[in-house]
């Protein structure tokens, strides 16, 4: 019978789960995403390779979890909550991409990665089309559609690589850039067209 006060055990395993996460985040530092095997993931949380399978029965959730875990620290909850939100995030996220690039540039460059971000793309999508209904309002298809996709292509990791590696604009800087051009497409988007 276990002496451990209720909750004890679920705080314990979640505890054991974010050690494990934490060890998959040093070991991305090391090497590939692709290469990462869990018997790595187990010696750096210093957990046994049964414990790893236990709270990840696949590779593949271990990495879709981490992937979710890296998205909280660039405030994607916060960023699909409203327009304004959105926009004030993205310096935010850049800035966090930047002090991450190595976890940032290996996540973008895996196989593994890509699948667990096509996993969770309608979910993205939702998200993205919630926030630019709430700045631009109705607009009809395909042009809310079209202006979905470049807010989510403007505010992505692979838009921070492009303005620090073509541009060498930085960090928070490349976040107010992207904010400030996502600002005007959506305005752009809501104003009258004149004749052909």
């Amino acid at each position: 019978m276990s002496t451990a006060p209720a909750g004890f055990h679920a705080l314990q395993k979640n505890s054991t789960r974010e050690a494990i996460l934490d060890a998959v985040e040093r070991c991305l530092s090391k090497g590939g995403l692709d290469e990462i095997t869990f018997n790595q993931v187990a010696q750096e949380a210093g957990v046994s390779e049964r414990t790893v399978y236990r709270h990840f029965e696949t590779k593949e959730l271990m990495l879709e979890a981490f992937w979710g875990r890296i998205q909280q620290t660039l405030g994607i909850e916060r960023s699909t909550r409203s327009w304004k939100d959105y926009l004030e995030t993205r310096p935010e996220a850049f800035e966090q991409m930047e002090k991450r690039e190595r976890l940032i540039r290996a996540v973008m460059q895996s196989v593994q990665a890509a699948g667990a971000r096509k996993r969770i793309n309608a979910q993205r999508q939702a998200g993205i089309r919630r926030v630019v209904a709430d700045g631009v309002g109705k607009l009809p298809e395909p042009a809310f559609t079209e202006l979905c996709a470049l807010v989510h292509l403007l505010g992505s990791a692979p838009a921070w690589a492009a303005l620090k590696d073509y541009w060498g604009i930085d960090g928070a800087r490349a976040g107010r850039v992207v904010a400030r051009a996502i600002a005007t497409l959506a305005c752009a988007a809501t104003q009258p067209k004149g004749p052909a």
